[in-house]
């Protein structure tokens, strides 16, 4: 069965498979439930982020509005619209500390 596998991830051979519709169907399932599976981890971690008001960006990374303009229009610190107000992601600014531990 290894020797198969192989030879179908390679892409060495010209092969026909011939499958019920019950395994086609159990094979979309599963590929279904992996595809909520994954989106449903992204929600959860993106629904953990923390944002960032203008004030505690340029006091964490010591700098001025004007600095905090020209990152985000190099796209080097892209602010973020929630609502009417513009935030940071707390990952980006950590990004840019070289930090890997939540700072608040």
């Amino acid at each position: 069965m290894t020797d198969l596998l192989s030879i179908i991830q390679n892409g060495s051979a010209n092969i026909k498979l011939e499958i019920t519709g019950e395994d086609l169907l159990v094979f979309s399932n599963q590929l279904i439930s992996r595809a909520k599976h994954e989106l449903s981890t992204a929600i959860a971690e993106a629904r953990k982020e923390k944002y960032l008001t203008r004030e505690e960006v340029k006091q964490m990374c010591d700098v001025c509005d004007t600095t905090l303009w020209h990152w985000g229009k190099k796209n080097y610190l892209k602010p973020v619209k929630v609502g009417s107000k513009v935030r940071y992601r707390l990952s980006d600014i950590q990004k840019i500390l070289g930090e890997h531990t939540p700072l608040i």
